[in-house]
């Protein structure tokens, strides 16, 4: 007798077919099935190009003068921003559980965090007035008083107060509840002081935290 033969590769196209057809179907069925379960419909509320964002009703607080908000930047609840103050590239400053208080000519650098806490203990983050904090740096649950430097990637945690014509060294960490005296300059993990800054070098931070300003504005 004679066999025909067989065309294995339309068979497998075939069969590829037919499963893909009832993968799609039952895929349909369980997604139906999922949305009857759900008890809460959720929506994503963080939209990455959204600069302000409001948390329980309160929306940040923006004096009409501000100098600069970059559009990668997020400003979240609880957040009062000063007069030609800016807040640089991908910043990201949040009064969600506290609030945020930035006071005039302060700039935060690209990447910076400025963050609060309650869960442990109650502290808002307070920012005077020229006050420049580098890129990558955080500021968390922290003071900083007026004319005061924080360099790139710093860190000032919980409870810390930076008081004024202070300048963190770059990459430098003020561990939890620290007071750092003001007029010196302060650096290493942790942060100690140095040495006391010239009388030009004080002068220097709110000149500089002016200047910042005024390019922000450009």
């Amino acid at each position: 007798p004679k066999f025909q033969k067989l065309d294995m590769s339309n068979i497998g196209r075939k069969i590829v077919s037919a499963t893909s057809n009832l993968a799609r179907r039952l895929g349909s069925v369980l997604d139906g099935v999922g949305g009857q379960l759900e008890v809460a419909k959720y929506t994503e509320g963080l939209v990455p190009s959204t600069r302000f964002i409001a948390i329980d009703n309160v929306s940040p607080t923006v004096s009409k003068h501000v100098s600069f908000i970059a559009p990668s930047a997020s400003v979240i609840g609880n957040v009062t921003i000063g007069e030609k103050s800016s807040i640089w590239y991908g910043a990201t400053v949040r009064g969600d559980v506290n609030k945020v208080t930035i006071g005039k000519n302060t700039s935060v650098g690209d990447l910076a965090i400025i963050h609060v806490a309650k869960i442990q203990n109650d502290y808002p983050t307070v920012i005077g007035n020229n006050v420049t904090i580098g890129p990558g740096a955080i500021i968390h649950a922290a003071t900083l008083r007026d004319s005061v430097v924080v360099g790139a990637a710093a860190q000032v945690l919980d409870g810390c107060v930076v008081e004024r014509d202070t300048v963190v060294a770059p990459g430098s960490v003020v561990t939890p509840g620290r007071v750092l005296a003001s007029g010196y300059l302060w650096a290493g993990s942790p942060a100690r002081r140095v040495r006391e800054l010239t009388a030009e070098e004080i002068e220097s931070i709110s000149a500089s935290a002016l200047k910042r300003a005024d390019v922000a504005v450009e």
